[in-house]
């Protein structure tokens, strides 16, 4: 009976121990920084054939610009995984900034992973792809021409 009353705590405590981690994983979600679009990220490959990915980036305030590696690992064939160059930027940080933007925390890899310098430098990106950019521009050109015929 005692061995029966012992399980019984076990296999409780397992499952109330997994409701937790559940519900704690789904707060964890909800408080998430935004994640990088996909259609925003640049799939590129080296002389090797390792596949990295790459955030585009430009700065219209200082017309900064340039790509940041999401990950300091590169994906080889035959499942092998290479370290981008030391001292590269890379993504260390994304954290939420208006409805469409995030705000990037640069870093920069060593050693396989993405470490803060110092005095780490933010950069805000819009989530906007060119696509939704230029969809944007064709309503606002249709509305530009309608106010222009309703004019005459």
């Amino acid at each position: 009976m005692l061995l029966l009353k012992l399980t019984l705590v076990v296999l409780i405590s397992v499952i109330g121990e997994r409701a937790l981690c559940t519900d704690s994983s789904a707060k964890e979600n909800e408080n998430a920084p935004e994640t990088l679009p996909e259609d925003l990220l640049m799939i590129e490959k080296d002389s090797s054939g390792c596949n990295y990915t790459l955030l585009p980036y430009f700065v219209e305030a200082t017309m900064d610009y340039g790509f940041l590696y999401v990950s300091c690992t590169k994906s080889c064939p035959e499942g092998k995984h290479e370290t981008a160059v030391t001292g590269t930027e890379c993504v260390a940080g994304v954290s939420p900034s208006k409805e469409d933007e995030v705000e990037v925390t640069v870093g920069s890899c060593d050693g396989g992973s993405c470490k803060l310098g110092r005095n780490p430098r933010r950069i805000t990106v819009t989530l906007t792809s060119e696509e939704e950019e230029e969809e944007e521009q064709k309503e606002g050109e249709e509305k530009e021409e309608e106010k222009n015929k309703n004019s005459f």
